[in-house]
């Protein structure tokens, strides 16, 4: 053999140790990258889920206010809420309020 086998060896050994931290260190930092991107995409899809669900409660609310106003200008012929209705396209049918209606028949208010 020859005298300088070992000191190579050695050598080539230190060196693909080397090259194994290495590698080792920017796949733990990609890791870590890719962590902390997908924590905050997680944060942002919860921010726009508890829009989501929001706006659903509000759509539910601003329905809820068109029938009332709706029944108010059935009963008492109120033209200033009619004009309000109106101008934000919510028609009233009056036919409605005419027959006494069972609570599963149509709303008085209708969105275009």
């Amino acid at each position: 053999m020859f005298p300088f086998e070992d000191a190579m060896t050695e050598k080539l050994t230190y060196w693909l140790t080397f090259l194994f931290s290495v590698v080792a260190l920017v796949l733990l930092l990609a890791n870590t990258a890719l962590i902390e991107g997908n924590r905050r995409l997680q944060e942002q899809a919860t921010q726009q889920q508890a829009i989501i669900n929001n706006a659903n409660n509000v759509s539910q609310l601003n329905q809820g206010l068109a029938q009332a106003l709706a029944e108010i200008v059935i009963k008492e012929k109120d033209k200033d809420i009619e004009s309000l209705l109106a101008s934000q396209g919510i028609s009233v049918r009056k036919e409605a309020a005419a027959a006494p209606a069972p609570a599963s028949a149509e709303q008085p208010a209708k969105k275009k």
